[in-house]
C-alpha cells in the first residue's frame, strides 16, 4: 500500500542507511513469481471486470468439473470448479503476467469479499498505468463496475482535481487493486532517472513503477513483519532489505522476486498495520471467495517444500507434493499469517 502523502513507503526508507539484501543467502531453487490466484463467486462477472481493466482471457472458462488434481492441491475433496486464466502486461518485462480466477461449488465456502484492505490475510495487487488514473475510474464508472474501497489512512475520493497519481479500486469479490501512475514528463523536463530492478534490494532502489504500464506487485498483510520477512526471504528467495523496526503504524516491506522465465524483478509486499496487533487471523480457506494466493515456480520442488516445512509452513495439499497439470505442486501457508503460496515445478 501507499503511505500518507503518497510516500508509498519511501519516507521511512529514505531515512534509513543503505542496507543491501543478502542475495548470496537466497535459495537457488526458486525460479520466480509465476502467477496470482483469486477465488471468485461468479466467474463470468469476474472475467468481464478484469477484461475492462485490460486483462485478456488466455484459457477457459471451461465447464464445471471435478478436477481431482486441483482438489488434492487445495484439499477440497469432491468439489466442482471452473477456472479462467487471464494475462496482463507486466510492468517489468515483455512476458505477460498471469492471473488465475477460480469458482467452486459443491463445497462449503465463506464470503470474504467485505475484508478490509488492511485486515490480516487481506491481499492486493498493484498495477502501473500511463497518465492520470482518473481515466480508468471514468471508464469503470461508465460500465457500472467502479467500486472504491476505504483504505487505511489514505484518501481515496471518487473525484480529485488535477492529475491523479493513485487510486484504489475493488473487484466484484473484494480484491483491492492499487493503481499508480507513471508521470508524463512535461515538455523541456530532463529525462527521468532509470529505475533499478535487477540488483540487490535496498530500501532506496526498489523500482516501484516498472518500465511500463502493467502488473508490478502482489501483497499480503502480515502479523509479525520480521517473521514474515524472514520466511519470504530465506524460504522463498525474495530479495528483501534487512528488517528494521521503525515503530511506524504501517511497515511495508518490498522484496524482489524474478518474474518467472525472465531476468526482471516483480515484488511481493508484506504489509504490517498496527491496528491488527492482537487480532486473530480470519479462518479463510483456500476455496473461499476472495481467498488469494501467489504461485512461485521452482526448479526442485522437493527441496523448496522441505525448506518451507522446516521453517514452519503449514501444508495444505493432500499428501504434500502432488501431481498437478503436467507438473508437480504443493500448496502451503506461510509461517506468519498463513498466506497461501503455491510451489509449482513444471514438467521437464
Amino acid at each position: 500500500m501507499i503511505h500518507r502523502k503518497i510516500s508509498f513507503a519511501l519516507v521511512l526508507a529514505l531515512a534509513m542507511p543503505s542496507l543491501f539484501g543478502q542475495a548470496s543467502d537466497r535459495p537457488s531453487d526458486v525460479v520466480g513469481m509465476a502467477l496470482v490466484g483469486h477465488q471468485v463467486a461468479d466467474l463470468e462477472r469476474s472475467i468481464k471486470f478484469f477484461e475492462a481493466i485490460d486483462f485478456k482471457v488466455a484459457e477457459g472458462p471451461g465447464g464445471w468439473t471435478v478436477d481431482k488434481q486441483l482438489n488434492k492441491l487445495g484439499n477440497t475433496p469432491g468439489a466442482e470448479s471452473r477456472t479462467a486464466t487471464m494475462r496482463v502486461q507486466s510492468s517489468v518485462s515483455d512476458v505477460p503476467f498471469t492471473l488465475v480466477l477460480r469458482q467452486y461449488r459443491g463445497i462449503q465456502r465463506q464470503d470474504w469479499s467485505k475484508l478490509n484492505s488492511w485486515d490480516l490475510l487481506g491481499s492486493h495487487i498493484d498495477m502501473t498505468v500511463d497518465g492520470s488514473v482518473s481515466a480508468l475510474l471514468d471508464k469503470l464508472e461508465g460500465l457500472n463496475m467502479l467500486k472504491m474501497p476505504e483504505v487505511q489512512g489514505l484518501p481515496n475520493p471518487r473525484q480529485q482535481q488535477g492529475f491523479r497519481r493513485f487510486a484504489f479500486i475493488s473487484d466484484p469479490d473484494g480484491l483491492t487493486l492499487e493503481y499508480f501512475s507513471k508521470p508524463i514528463p512535461k515538455p523541456g523536463d530532463p529525462p527521468a532517472a532509470l529505475g533499478v530492478s535487477n540488483s540487490s534490494a535496498t530500501p532506496q532502489n526498489i523500482e516501484r513503477l516498472g518500465k511500463q504500464a502493467g502488473f508490478n506487485h502482489y501483497a499480503v498483510n502480515v502479523i509479525d513483519p520480521q517473521k514474515a520477512r524472514d520466511f519470504y526471504a530465506k524460504v522463498l528467495g525474495g530479495d528483501y532489505p534487512p528488517f528494521q523496526n521503525t515503530g511506524a503504524n504501517q511497515i511495508m516491506q518490498n522484496g524482489w522476486f524474478p518474474q518467472a522465465t525472465t531476468n526482471n524483478n516483480l515484488r511481493i509486499e508484506l504489509g504490517y498495520f498496527v491496528v491488527n496487533k492482537g487480532k486473530t487471523v480470519p479462518p479463510i480457506k483456500f476455496q473461499d471467495i476472495n481467498a488469494n494466493f501467489v504461485g512461485l515456480q521452482v526448479s526442485n520442488i522437493e527441496t523448496a517444500y522441505a525448506r518451507a516445512k522446516k521453517s514452519g509452513a503449514i501444508s495444505v495439499s493432500e499428501g504434500g507434493i502432488v501431481d498437478f497439470h503436467k507438473g508437480r505442486a504443493a500448496l502451503i501457508r506461510d509461517s506468519d499469517v498463513g498466506g497461501y503460496i503455491m510451489l509449482w515445478q513444471p514438467a521437464r
